[in-house]
């Protein structure tokens, strides 16, 4: 079921499931999604090429994106495998083999020994020895053994076993065996010995079970490949901006293929990806931004062209960085690779704080650096200067009280800029030609931010009808035409405007009003008294007042119509609705009290008359703003119907005026709380005591006056100053009526 409701200009409104609204600012920021996507999708790819393992390159091949590093899995294999080479195959040495065959070698020497002293025959000790050794001995050697003494036949063990350990020692594999014997043999041959000695301990030797003593380990092996890939880190590869990564007519190794893979420039590459990896982006961006905005700043989501000034400021912040990208200056390498910090960030921050408030311009301005930082391909020195530069623009602009103060902002963002540019090239150890370089372009960045924020301003004003401080000072110059014809036409309102506007600027702060649109709603609270001035008391001759000759309930309509006067005026002006708005509500439904009790007094039957009939037709003030403009017309106006008032009388009049608003039921829809009116009923007095205080009368102005009478002149001042005392009376009296009002004649 729809639901339909009135808003504040009797607009039927439609609300269905989601409403319409819902529906044009979900379409509003769809299209900025998609705006922000195209603009930084432009040049996101880099060049692609089709190049195979095996190919000749036809020409040379370059890389034109930022200095890019990422981890070669192909050289990181090669490193692997050149390591793994090295290590070399562990093997297990059985020490028990040595061991065994040096036992074997005393037993049979021991065995000679005890032959050759058991007191046998020589052909009995030769026959025994044969039998004990094992092998085929000559007798003729077995009896030069036997003739040797134990010393000689220790010195012969000996030797056989340093020649059998030094063999065996280090290790002999199974198919080392024959060399090993073969070594064993010309080592014995080698020693100073006897013939008939070399014989025997060859021939012992062959006999002996030599066996292999040397094994493969290969779980040893493995575990130390494994410890040593571990140690392997893998491979780096950093392609620098500009260089040339596959020369013309050389053959594309695996490791050329792969680096184009990483640096997205094989087409094979899947293109979709990047532009999906950027609108991703964008919609976290523009989602913190709604959430943002809907959480804290709702009076900035409530009107549809704000959500139009927001993707319209970012979206030509981000289009003005993307080409500012773009430029390729060839001849100065240094200068292209810190464009980035060109980008006039701050302007868009500038306009931001201006236009829509200070939170709304910090937190965009973060999320823009983001999109900056992409669109430098993540570069974050240029978005840290963006940023930080942005920011003081802000913190610059949010108080701006004039356009010149744009100017003096440049210079803070230039400085700040300065300052990180400096900061950041110290850290990266970067030429001071560099640094300076990029100081100049800091420089640069802060002029052309402020030259663009100036120059947009008035633009963005008009097409958003946004009125900012700067507007508002404009429109309280008095070299405005408005106030040039009241000020000539109507001097009496105009003086009354300029002192409203003073009261009501000086409460407007301490209740949290905005102090110029307070004063600059003052200023023309009655421009609608240009239609017909004289019909307005403070712009009358003495004697001369139209409402004598005109009934009750005429003059209320002449009166109250200077409200609507003043509207369509305003309107023709193209003033903003703000503006607009106090000027149609400082009366709210006040009663013309003046006009009432007269058209009573001559009324045969006073009952009939109803006060409905002589109230403004309103609205009531619905902002702090319009409530401090009503309140200081009608202080303003009662304070000045009486002659030299002393502080006391001021602050009665004061009192007794904002109650009679209250009673009035005018203050109900403004959100002022009792402490606001408290505060603004002490700033009115304060302000009206040093307009009303005391004055000195000098003897030239007494002896002065005393002549004026002597010549005659009296009864005409008398007259005079009963004449002003009368419409003082009067106008007091309306003042502090309940709901009354000091404008009737």
């Amino acid at each position: 079921m729809n639901k339909t409701f009135w808003n504040k200009d009797k607009e039927t409104v439609s609300l269905g499931f989601w409403g319409r609204r819902k529906v044009r600012r979900a379409i509003l920021w769809a299209f900025f999604i998609i705006l922000s996507t195209l603009i930084l999708s432009i040049d996101v790819l880099p060049e692609q090429t089709s190049l195979k393992e095996g190919d000749i390159a036809q020409e040379d091949v370059f890389y034109e994106g930022a200095d890019y590093t990422y981890v070669s899995q192909i050289r990181t294999t090669e490193a692997k495998n050149q390591a793994a080479s090295g290590v070399e195959q562990v093997y297990h040495i059985d020490g028990q083999v040595l061991n065994d065959l040096q036992g074997t070698i005393d037993g049979d020497f021991l065995s000679i020994n005890r032959i050759a002293n058991n007191g046998q025959s020589k052909s009995e000790q030769v026959a025994a020895l044969e039998e004990v050794l094992a092998g085929d001995y000559d007798d003729t050697i077995l009896q030069y053994m036997l003739s040797l003494n134990e010393t000689e036949r220790a010195s012969l063990r000996d030797s056989l076993k340093n020649i059998i350990s030094m063999v065996m020692q280090p290790g002999v594999m199974a198919e080392e065996l024959a060399t090993a014997k073969t070594n064993i043999e010309d080592d014995i041959k080698a020693l100073n010995i006897s013939t008939s000695e070399q014989t025997f301990l060859i021939t012992l030797a062959q006999n002996l079970n030599l066996k292999a003593n040397k094994e493969y380990d290969a779980v040893a092996t493995a575990s130390q490949v494994e410890d040593i890939l571990r140690s392997v880190k893998p491979v780096q590869v950093t392609v620098q901006s500009g260089e040339k990564i596959i020369s013309r007519g050389l053959t594309v190794t695996a490791a050329d293929v792969e680096m184009l893979q990483s640096l997205g420039m094989q087409s094979q590459n899947s293109r979709i990806l990047p532009y999906v990896g950027v609108l991703i982006l964008v919609c976290a961006i523009y989602t913190l931004i709604i959430v943002y905005i809907r959480l804290y700043h709702p009076q900035t989501r409530g009107r549809e062209a704000n959500l139009v000034l927001m993707g319209t400021l970012i979206n030509f912040n981000l289009l003005l960085c993307k080409l500012l990208s773009l430029l390729t200056i060839s001849y100065q390498p240094a200068i292209a690779d810190q464009v980035g910090f060109l980008f006039p960030l701050a302007a868009s921050s500038m306009l931001l704080a201006v236009l829509l408030g200070r939170g709304v311009a910090i937190f965009i301005t973060v999320l823009m650096g983001v999109c900056l930082g992409l669109v430098m391909d993540a570069q974050l020195p240029f978005a840290a200067v963006a940023i930080v530069g942005g920011l003081v623009g802000i913190f610059r602009t949010s108080v701006l009280n004039q356009r010149g103060q744009f100017v003096s902002s440049s210079l803070y963002i230039a400085g700040a800029n300065i300052i990180v540019i400096g900061a950041w090239g110290l850290i990266n150890n970067s030429s001071f030609y560099l640094i300076g370089v990029g100081m100049i372009l800091g420089l640069i960045n802060g002029i052309l931010s402020s030259i663009l924020a100036v120059g947009i301003l008035p633009f963005f004003e008009s097409a958003f009808r946004i009125t900012t401080v700067v507007k508002m000072l404009e429109l309280s110059n008095s070299n405005h035409p408005l106030l040039k014809r009241l000020m000539m036409e109507a001097p009496g309102t105009y003086h009354h405007s300029i002192l409203v506007g003073n009261l009501a600027e000086a409460a407007a702060e301490p209740v949290g009003a905005d102090p110029q649109l307070v004063r600059a709603a003052s200023y023309y609270h009655d421009i609608g008294k240009l239609r017909r001035p004289y019909f307005f008391i403070e712009n009358q001759q003495p004697g001369e007042n139209p409402h004598d000759k005109l009934q009750p309930t005429l003059s209320t309509l002449v009166i109250a119509s200077h409200v609507k006067d003043g509207v369509e005026m305003l309107h023709e002006h193209k003033f903003p609705e703000e503006i607009i708005d106090i000027v149609e509500q400082h009366h709210g439904t006040c009663i013309l009290s003046y006009f009432y009790h007269k058209a009573k007094e001559n009324a045969e039957n006073p009952d009939e008359i109803s006060k409905e009939d002589f109230r403004y037709p309103g609205p009531r003030p619905q902002t702090k703003e319009a409530a401090l403009v009503m309140l200081a017309d009608s202080v303003q106006a009662a304070v000045q119907s009486i002659e030299n008032p002393s502080k006391g009388q001021i602050e009665q009049i004061v009192r007794e005026v904002v109650r009679s608003k209250m009673e009035d039921e005018q203050l109900q829809d403004c959100h002022l709380t009792f402490k606001d009116i408290e505060k603004i009923m002490q700033t009115f007095t304060m302000v009206l005591g040093g307009l009303h205080h005391a004055r000195i009368v000098y003897p030239e102005q007494v002896a002065q006056e005393m002549g004026k009478y002597k010549n005659g002149n009296g009864n005409s001042s008398a007259n005079s100053k009963q004449t002003k005392k009368n419409k003082n009376q009067q106008r007091a009296e309306e003042s502090l009526a309940p709901g009354g009002e000091t404008d009737h004649n």
